[in-house]
């Protein structure tokens, strides 16, 4: 964590241990695990649709806001 703090205060990605890319991987397994945890089950992602096979799943990848703002669909 340190390394990538160091780095973007340099705006510079020359000197980290891993790519960004790594990381951002990583970040996403981690969600991915945490969904199949709360959901209580064996999960299969669709990389072209970019969804899971289960709808209780799809639920946790998006946050419903209330408050009148919304998030741009990028």
């Amino acid at each position: 964590m340190i390394n990538f703090v160091e780095a973007v205060r340099k705006k510079s990605a020359e000197g980290l241990h891993a790519p960004i890319e790594a990381g951002a991987h990583i970040a996403i397994f981690s969600q991915m695990g945490n969904i199949a945890y709360r959901t209580k089950k064996k999960l299969f992602w669709d990389k072209q649709k970019r969804l899971f096979n289960d709808k209780d799943a799809d639920k946790y990848l998006s946050k419903v806001y209330d408050n009148g703002y919304y998030l741009p669909k990028v």
